[in-house]
């Protein structure tokens, strides 16, 4: 059945917040869906995180709002109107609205597979105050998965109550004194990049070499907050814009008629931006160290076993029984598997064509990429930009 005609643009209010990245990036998957399906009348203005809501929301008769709010009394006031709600925050107990949000257990597993894909046996989460459901999640996906690994762990709890502001020094101080009894090599997991900041600078404080004793990533993936950090931060993008594109996705739905359950449905993050801060091998073999760092410097170029085995001043079989004893695959599989991560950041962040990605993930042909790709994904590359790319929908949460 055809969807009914609009006579005019939908009056659609968005209740998200301009001062975060997160909430920037929400706004441009919005925009990105308004692009192909539009267009709105937007009601927005300028707004913190935990801003309360607009007080027009509360006489505002327009035809959809997707919130982030965490008072959601108006936009219940809203719903007895007639009019539809999508929500951006977790609603666990009793989900009030239609909820879309990042499947936190893949997050917390996604950066504990990042750790232990390079070799650390030892890890840290570093949580906030007054734990909230989506941290519990995540914090439990991520040590259910360390401790598969056969990794030990130790997490840091905060100095200060929820809701109180942070003494940066006396936070220092705290976040000090738990690195240093920490055992080393080891990989912290931070709930957000304003506090892998606070590490990383603890670790500078106490002159705790990063990344080779202490490895961080964040949550947020905010450029601005990563590269500010020192070293610059790795950090896991949560995907904010195909969110946006979703939850606008669904509101259309709602105000086009269709009956969607007030639930919780999960969408699926990125993955980790490798940066400096865990751009590392946690293994104490020197020749497995070298053939590490020449393989993540090169990777994306024409290299092959023997040239790894050259840099690390190994016969190829003696480095390959190595690498693996270490890290439990080959040289040439680590190889794949950054030229797979290439692949998939050029494929969702930009519109390079596909010569272009294959040059700059070490192939002489797009071809050979193609079928590198679907082999290891299941997916052709264009697939895999229409499913996962922050230029359009499709994918996503199961709505």
């Amino acid at each position: 059945m055809s969807s009914p005609k609009r006579t005019a643009p939908p009056h659609v209010a968005l209740i998200i917040e301009t001062s975060k990245v997160y909430g920037r990036e929400i706004l441009l998957g919005v925009s990105r869906y308004l692009t192909l399906h539009g267009p709105w009348s937007i009601f927005t203005h300028e707004r913190g995180q935990n801003d309360p809501d607009p007080p027009w929301l509360a006489r505002w008769n327009g035809d959809g709002i997707i919130t982030r709010s965490h008072d959601l009394r108006l936009c219940r006031r809203a719903r007895k109107r007639g009019i539809p709600v999508v929500s951006l925050r977790h609603l666990f107990e009793a989900a009030e609205f239609p909820s879309v949000f990042p499947d936190q257990q893949l997050i917390g597993e996604r950066v504990a597979a990042h750790f232990i894909s390079r070799g650390f046996r030892h890890f840290g989460y570093c949580g906030v105050a007054g734990q909230k459901e989506w941290e519990r999640r995540r914090h439990a996906a991520f040590i259910s998965k360390v401790e598969e690994s056969g990794g030990t762990w130790d997490d840091y709890k905060p100095s200060y109550t929820a809701n109180a502001e942070v003494n940066w020094e006396r936070e220092q101080t705290a976040m000090i004194a738990w690195l240093i009894q920490l055992p080393k090599p080891v990989g912290i997991m931070t709930a957000h990049d304003s506090q892998g900041v606070q590490i990383l600078d603890a670790c500078r404080r106490a002159s705790i070499p990063v990344p080779d004793e202490v490895a961080v990533v964040s949550v947020d993936n905010d450029p601005v907050l990563c590269e500010l950090a020192s070293p610059p931060l790795s950090s896991l993008d949560q995907n904010a814009q195909k969110l946006g594109f979703e939850a606008a996705s669904l509101l259309d739905r709602m105000m086009r008629g269709e009956k969607i359950e007030a639930s919780n449905y999960f969408f699926e993050p990125g993955d980790v931006v490798t940066r400096q801060s865990s751009d590392v091998f946690a293994v104490k073999d020197p020749n497995v160290s070298k053939a590490a760092r020449f393989i993540r410097e090169n990777a994306c170029h024409n290299i092959d076993s023997m040239a790894i085995a050259r840099a690390a001043g190994q016969s190829r079989r003696s480095l390959e029984k190595k690498f693996r004893a270490c890290t439990g695959r080959t040289p040439m599989k680590e190889v794949h598997e950054i030229r797979l991560r290439r692949i998939k950041q050029l494929l969702t962040e930009t519109d390079h064509i596909l010569p272009v990605i294959a040059e700059e993930s070490g192939f002489t042909y797009h071809e050979y990429m193609s079928r590198f790709f679907k082999k290891l994904t299941g997916l052709t590359p264009g697939e895999y930009r229409k499913r996962y790319g922050k230029q359009g929908g499709g994918g996503g949460a199961n709505v």
